[in-house]
Protein backbone atom coordinates (compact mmCIF):
# COMPACT_ATOMS: atom_id res chain seq x y z
CA UNK A 1 0.00 0.00 0.00
CA UNK A 2 1.34 3.55 -0.98
CA UNK A 3 2.31 5.68 2.17
CA UNK A 4 -0.02 8.22 2.66
CA UNK A 5 2.82 11.44 2.56
CA UNK A 6 3.49 14.14 0.28
CA UNK A 7 7.02 12.76 0.14
CA UNK A 8 5.77 9.12 -0.76
CA UNK A 9 3.51 10.71 -3.64
CA UNK A 10 6.66 12.71 -5.01
CA UNK A 11 8.44 9.28 -5.08
CA UNK A 12 5.88 7.71 -6.67
CA UNK A 13 5.44 10.42 -9.70
CA UNK A 14 9.31 10.35 -10.40
CA UNK A 15 9.50 6.79 -10.71
CA UNK A 16 6.85 6.76 -13.14
CA UNK A 17 8.62 9.80 -15.00
CA UNK A 18 5.72 11.89 -14.27
CA UNK A 19 5.72 15.38 -12.85
CA UNK A 20 4.63 15.64 -9.07
CA UNK A 21 1.64 17.67 -8.88
CA UNK A 22 0.99 20.22 -6.03
CA UNK A 23 -1.26 19.23 -3.38
CA UNK A 24 -3.83 21.96 -2.70
CA UNK A 25 -3.22 24.24 0.32
CA UNK A 26 -5.21 24.76 3.36
CA UNK A 27 -5.32 28.09 3.51
CA UNK A 28 -6.74 30.40 0.56
CA UNK A 29 -4.68 31.44 -2.07
CA UNK A 30 -1.74 29.43 -0.55
CA UNK A 31 1.43 29.00 -3.31
CA UNK A 32 2.74 25.54 -4.50
CA UNK A 33 5.26 25.53 -1.99
CA UNK A 34 3.31 26.65 0.86
CA UNK A 35 0.48 24.18 -0.18
CA UNK A 36 3.21 21.51 -0.57
CA UNK A 37 4.34 22.47 3.49
CA UNK A 38 0.63 22.79 5.07
CA UNK A 39 -0.24 19.37 3.73
CA UNK A 40 2.72 17.74 4.88
CA UNK A 41 2.47 19.29 7.92
CA UNK A 42 -1.00 18.21 8.30
CA UNK A 43 -0.60 14.75 7.61
CA UNK A 44 2.51 14.64 10.63
CA UNK A 45 0.60 16.25 12.78
CA UNK A 46 -2.07 13.90 12.28
CA UNK A 47 -0.35 11.01 12.19
CA UNK A 48 1.92 11.75 15.64
CA UNK A 49 1.01 14.56 17.12
CA UNK A 50 2.07 18.18 17.10
CA UNK A 51 4.79 18.27 19.58
CA UNK A 52 6.11 15.44 18.28
CA UNK A 53 6.92 16.51 14.50
CA UNK A 54 9.68 19.01 13.82
CA UNK A 55 9.88 21.82 11.21
CA UNK A 56 12.78 19.65 9.23
CA UNK A 57 10.68 17.11 9.25
CA UNK A 58 7.91 19.09 7.51
CA UNK A 59 10.76 20.52 4.92
CA UNK A 60 11.77 16.79 4.45
CA UNK A 61 8.12 15.25 3.40
CA UNK A 62 7.45 18.69 1.68
CA UNK A 63 10.28 18.67 -0.38
CA UNK A 64 11.54 22.10 0.69
CA UNK A 65 14.48 23.36 2.73
CA UNK A 66 13.66 24.05 6.26
CA UNK A 67 14.11 28.01 5.66
CA UNK A 68 11.42 28.38 2.94
CA UNK A 69 9.08 27.21 5.65
CA UNK A 70 9.84 29.93 8.14
CA UNK A 71 9.39 32.31 4.99
CA UNK A 72 5.76 30.97 5.41
CA UNK A 73 5.37 31.06 9.00
CA UNK A 74 7.30 32.04 12.44
CA UNK A 75 7.45 28.42 13.18
CA UNK A 76 5.85 24.88 13.89
CA UNK A 77 3.19 26.38 16.72
CA UNK A 78 2.10 28.94 14.32
CA UNK A 79 1.55 27.00 11.06
CA UNK A 80 -0.50 24.13 13.58
CA UNK A 81 -2.25 27.13 14.70
CA UNK A 82 -2.99 28.40 11.29
CA UNK A 83 -4.59 25.02 10.32
CA UNK A 84 -6.27 24.69 12.62
CA UNK A 85 -8.15 28.44 12.97
CA UNK A 86 -8.70 28.21 8.76
CA UNK A 87 -11.37 25.14 8.83
CA UNK A 88 -12.91 26.73 12.43
CA UNK A 89 -13.51 29.88 10.59
CA UNK A 90 -14.68 27.50 7.70
CA UNK A 91 -17.18 25.97 9.43
CA UNK A 92 -17.99 29.02 11.52
CA UNK A 93 -19.22 30.54 8.29
CA UNK A 94 -21.22 26.91 6.32
CA UNK A 95 -23.11 26.85 9.90
CA UNK A 96 -24.39 31.03 9.38
CA UNK A 97 -24.79 30.36 6.47
CA UNK A 98 -27.01 27.15 6.30
CA UNK A 99 -28.67 28.13 9.62
CA UNK A 100 -30.25 30.93 7.52
CA UNK A 101 -33.01 30.73 5.97
CA UNK A 102 -33.11 26.96 6.12
CA UNK A 103 -37.15 27.34 6.97
CA UNK A 104 -38.51 25.56 10.10
CA UNK A 105 -35.97 23.76 12.80
CA UNK A 106 -36.10 20.43 11.15
CA UNK A 107 -34.79 22.09 8.13
CA UNK A 108 -32.36 24.11 9.52
CA UNK A 109 -30.99 21.03 11.20
CA UNK A 110 -30.25 19.10 8.34
CA UNK A 111 -28.87 21.95 6.73
CA UNK A 112 -26.44 22.56 9.52
CA UNK A 113 -25.69 18.69 9.82
CA UNK A 114 -25.43 18.43 6.08
CA UNK A 115 -22.75 21.13 5.86
CA UNK A 116 -21.02 19.82 8.82
CA UNK A 117 -20.53 16.47 6.71
CA UNK A 118 -19.87 18.14 3.30
CA UNK A 119 -16.93 19.67 4.67
CA UNK A 120 -15.65 16.86 6.56
CA UNK A 121 -16.32 14.62 3.50
CA UNK A 122 -14.34 16.73 1.21
CA UNK A 123 -11.29 16.96 3.17
CA UNK A 124 -11.11 14.37 5.83
CA UNK A 125 -7.78 14.43 6.49
CA UNK A 126 -7.87 18.63 7.33
CA UNK A 127 -11.51 18.22 9.65
CA UNK A 128 -10.14 15.05 11.72
CA UNK A 129 -6.99 17.67 12.48
CA UNK A 130 -9.51 19.95 13.61
CA UNK A 131 -11.54 17.48 15.21
CA UNK A 132 -8.43 16.18 17.35
CA UNK A 133 -6.64 19.53 18.08
CA UNK A 134 -9.68 21.49 19.57
CA UNK A 135 -8.42 20.75 23.06
CA UNK A 136 -5.10 22.18 22.05
CA UNK A 137 -6.16 25.52 20.61
CA UNK A 138 -9.15 26.66 21.83
CA UNK A 139 -8.24 26.85 25.51
CA UNK A 140 -4.65 28.54 24.89
CA UNK A 141 -5.76 30.75 22.41
CA UNK A 142 -5.59 34.29 23.24
CA UNK A 143 -8.91 36.30 24.98
CA UNK A 144 -9.72 37.87 21.63
CA UNK A 145 -9.63 34.85 19.60
CA UNK A 146 -11.71 32.65 22.23
CA UNK A 147 -14.21 35.75 21.51
CA UNK A 148 -14.71 35.82 18.15
CA UNK A 149 -17.72 34.81 17.42
CA UNK A 150 -16.66 33.62 14.28
CA UNK A 151 -16.71 30.12 14.92
CA UNK A 152 -18.78 27.24 14.64
CA UNK A 153 -19.93 26.50 18.41
CA UNK A 154 -21.50 30.17 18.96
CA UNK A 155 -22.78 29.75 15.28
CA UNK A 156 -24.92 26.78 16.62
CA UNK A 157 -25.65 28.55 19.99
CA UNK A 158 -26.93 31.59 18.28
CA UNK A 159 -29.14 29.31 16.09
CA UNK A 160 -30.56 27.45 18.58
CA UNK A 161 -31.24 30.39 20.55
CA UNK A 162 -32.77 32.43 17.86
CA UNK A 163 -34.74 29.06 17.56
CA UNK A 164 -35.91 29.07 21.42
CA UNK A 165 -37.13 33.18 21.28
CA UNK A 166 -39.27 32.11 18.27
CA UNK A 167 -40.61 29.36 20.01
CA UNK A 168 -39.27 26.98 17.60
CA UNK A 169 -37.26 25.15 20.60
CA UNK A 170 -38.18 24.17 24.03
CA UNK A 171 -36.76 27.28 26.54
CA UNK A 172 -33.51 26.50 27.98
CA UNK A 173 -30.21 27.19 28.10
CA UNK A 174 -28.95 27.50 24.61
CA UNK A 175 -25.28 26.79 25.34
CA UNK A 176 -26.44 23.49 26.88
CA UNK A 177 -28.39 22.66 24.06
CA UNK A 178 -26.07 23.57 21.05
CA UNK A 179 -23.21 21.26 23.04
CA UNK A 180 -25.48 18.93 23.02
CA UNK A 181 -26.61 18.64 19.44
CA UNK A 182 -23.60 19.46 18.54
CA UNK A 183 -21.94 15.78 20.47
CA UNK A 184 -24.54 14.09 18.10
CA UNK A 185 -22.20 14.73 14.91
CA UNK A 186 -18.89 15.18 16.12
CA UNK A 187 -19.08 11.68 18.32
CA UNK A 188 -20.27 10.59 15.40
CA UNK A 189 -17.44 11.93 13.55
CA UNK A 190 -14.63 10.07 16.41
CA UNK A 191 -15.79 7.21 15.68
CA UNK A 192 -14.76 7.60 12.32
CA UNK A 193 -11.65 8.28 13.16
CA UNK A 194 -11.23 5.38 15.24
CA UNK A 195 -12.21 3.23 12.39
CA UNK A 196 -15.39 2.54 14.33
CA UNK A 197 -17.89 3.55 10.84
CA UNK A 198 -15.97 4.11 8.14
CA UNK A 199 -18.51 5.20 5.41
CA UNK A 200 -18.56 9.02 4.72
CA UNK A 201 -20.28 11.57 6.89
CA UNK A 202 -22.54 12.68 4.39
CA UNK A 203 -23.90 8.80 4.34
CA UNK A 204 -25.38 9.32 7.79
CA UNK A 205 -27.34 12.89 7.40
CA UNK A 206 -30.81 11.92 7.69
CA UNK A 207 -30.25 10.00 10.78
CA UNK A 208 -27.71 12.44 12.37
CA UNK A 209 -30.48 15.25 11.22
CA UNK A 210 -33.10 13.11 13.03
CA UNK A 211 -31.19 12.73 16.26
CA UNK A 212 -30.35 16.81 16.48
CA UNK A 213 -33.94 17.59 15.94
CA UNK A 214 -34.48 15.23 18.93
CA UNK A 215 -32.02 16.83 21.34
CA UNK A 216 -33.30 20.13 20.10
CA UNK A 217 -36.82 19.34 21.04
CA UNK A 218 -36.14 17.39 24.32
Amino acid sequence: MTEDTPMAATREHREQGEAPQTPEGVTPGAGPTKARIERAALSLFAARGVDAVTTREIAAASGVSEGAIYRHYPGKEALAETLFFTIHKRLAAEMRRAGTGAGDIEDQARAIVSAYCRIADADWALFRYHLMTTNRFLPSADDARRADPDNPVAAVEDIVAAAMAAGAVRPGDPVLKASMALGVVLQTALHKVYGRISAPLCDYVDALSDGVVAVLKA
